[in-house]
């Protein structure tokens, strides 16, 4: 799966489980003050990303600050490609 691939599943992804397209548009809105993402959805979210993608995020291995935006966690998991 090439980069571009993975971010445009990964914002699909993220899409389903925000319940909202604006995460596909505003890649800096940030999840979690605009309450697309709880805690448990942010769960999930990760658990999607293994199932989806393949890799693998712990949530012990990145802050919530680290991934509060869409960019933000296109980074992280493409940096794990």
């Amino acid at each position: 799966m090439s980069k571009e691939e993975a971010k445009e599943k990964l914002l699909e992804v993220l899409a389903d489980i925000c319940e909202d397209d604006v995460v596909m548009t505003d890649l800096d809105v940030d999840l979690f003050e605009s309450g697309l993402l709880d805690s448990i959805a942010y769960m999930e979210l990760l658990l999607e990303i293994e199932n989806e993608l393949g890799i693998s995020v712990a949530p012990s291995e990145v802050e919530k600050e680290d991934v509060n935006t869409p960019s933000k966690l296109i980074e992280v998991v493409l940096n794990k490609l």
